[in-house]
């Protein structure tokens, strides 16, 4: 270790090429092999090691998995701290661990008696539940609790600095105890295999030495050396990360010397993360606008949109002498359209329903209006109402809601409007968000209301 160390040393300082070279193979490296190693879809109690060490998927929703970019901005911020010389406190580690996260989460847990249950991650906090873990043979593995972290914490972080400070360990064995004693306090809800990863290689980027990849293909000999380290025999896990660490020294001195540094299988890395960017989020395309899509679009997504807002609008109805439904529909094909207005919300729906199943043509938007009218006030009857766009694209559509302050055959005024949602096309759309976007717009017609009542109220 020491001897490439020194063969490094000599080669330095690199060039801005060849350093920028390196950080990018190491980046690819790392947040591809991060992710393999914590995208494994073993379940609860069927490995130990996996559970003890934080590296397994649990069946976890898409969601829970490794985000790259959270990762990767993770991993920028350790080399800005380096390079700022920024101490590491717990301050820092909490901070790494909100860039690591994003935001808040539900992941599975065990209750005490080891019972399947759910619990909150709350990014850049300590751990708020005990986290130990019940393994397949019945016995407890127990980390540090929830009272006992802070000050554990402390403790590490303390023992680091007086360690750094007296040089009695090796840095590629302080930077491997470093990780081995974080796991053991594990002092997050989730995500302490890739902080103590992370922290690992800020200890070795500050004595000098590169960052150090743990490979998707070595997980098995890592959980290995991690376990013999439970069972309090720490050697094999220091020899290998001294592996690992060789590896990276001697890919920095090829990288120096100007040889190759690629793989035959960066390619496959950078097509894996690439796929996992952008096929396995939640507004991945899966669905064209096409005839068939068309056809659903009533039973898919407008019923229900229709649904929550005549229901949240209720509370107005009562204020206005009448209400009406009127749907307008616009062809892109052939500039074609069609209204359809009822005073009855059922009457509405079913002629919306078997319009949308028998058309022919290509759609360019729908507007969908609640329209109130002749407000209840002496001198004072004005209409309004609330419209809803949907327009068509390709592989997406957009939702507009607006406030009208009055309609006719021509023309619509309108008191507020907001483009509020983007969205691929699917069959199962969020209910909640589709509330909450209405409930803007109840909330805009209810100023418009007040606004409206006030100006033309008389003092008595």
């Amino acid at each position: 270790m020491d001897l490439l160390k020194r063969e490094l040393d000599e080669l330095r300082p690199l060039s801005p090429e060849q350093e920028a070279r390196i950080l990018q193979k190491f980046r690819l490296d790392w947040n591809y092999n991060s992710n393999a190693i914590e995208g494994n879809s073993l379940t609860l109690g069927e490995t130990r090691s996996l559970l003890l060490h934080g590296l397994t998927a649990e069946g976890k929703p898409l969601r829970d998995h490794l985000d790259i970019k959270g990762h990767n901005e993770a991993v920028r911020g350790l080399e800005e701290m380096v390079h700022d010389e920024r101490p590491l406190t717990e301050q820092f580690i909490r901070e790494m661990h909100q860039v690591l996260l994003g935001e808040g989460y539900d992941v599975p847990a065990q209750t005490p008696d080891g019972q399947p249950t759910r619990k909150h991650v709350q990014p850049g906090r300590y751990k708020s539940s005990p986290n130990n873990v019940l393994t397949v043979t019945g016995e407890m593995f127990y980390f540090a609790s929830p009272e006992e972290t802070p000050a554990k914490m402390t403790d590490l972080v303390a023992w680091y600095r007086q360690e750094a400070e007296q040089s009695t360990l090796h840095p590629v064995a302080l930077a491997a105890e470093f990780h081995y004693r974080f796991v053991r306090i594990h002092p997050f809800d989730d995500g302490n295999g890739r902080m103590s990863r992370l922290l690992m290689n800020l200890i070795l980027l500050r004595h000098g030495y590169p960052m150090t990849v743990i490979k998707a293909t070595d997980r098995n000999r890592y959980l290995a050396a991690l376990a013999e380290a439970d069972a309090g025999e720490i050697e094999p896990f220091y020899r290998f990360i001294n592996e690992n660490v060789a590896a990276s020294l001697q890919l920095m001195i090829r990288a120096a010397k100007g040889e190759s540094i690629d793989e035959p299988d960066d390619l496959d890395k950078k097509l894996a993360l690439l796929k996992k960017q952008v096929l396995y989020q939640k507004d991945a395309i899966q669905i064209l606008w096409n005839e068939e899509t068309q056809e659903n679009i009533y039973t898919d997504l407008l019923e229900k949109w229709i649904d929550i807002l005549d229901n949240q609008s209720k509370i107005f109805e009562d204020l206005f002498m009448q209400k009406s439904y009127l749907v307008y529909l616009s062809s892109n094909i052939d500039n074609s359209s069609h209204t359809i207005q009822k005073n009855d919300l059922h009457e509405f729906k079913d002629s919306l329903k078997n319009y949308s199943k028998s058309l022919n043509k290509e759609l360019e938007f729908i507007t969908i209006q609640k329209r109130f009218h002749h407000f209840r006030q002496l001198g004072n009857g004005f209409n309004t109402g609330i419209m809803i766009v949907f327009n068509f694209q390709e592989d997406h559509f957009t939702v507009s809601n607006v406030v009208l302050t009055g309609f006719d055959n021509k023309t619509l005024e309108y008191y507020w409007r907001e483009n509020s949602i983007k969205s691929v096309y699917h069959s199962d759309y969020d209910t909640e968000l589709i509330k909450n976007n209405i409930y803007k717009s109840i909330t805009k017609l209810y100023e418009y209301l007040e606004s409206k009542a006030l100006l033309n109220i008389e003092p008595q």
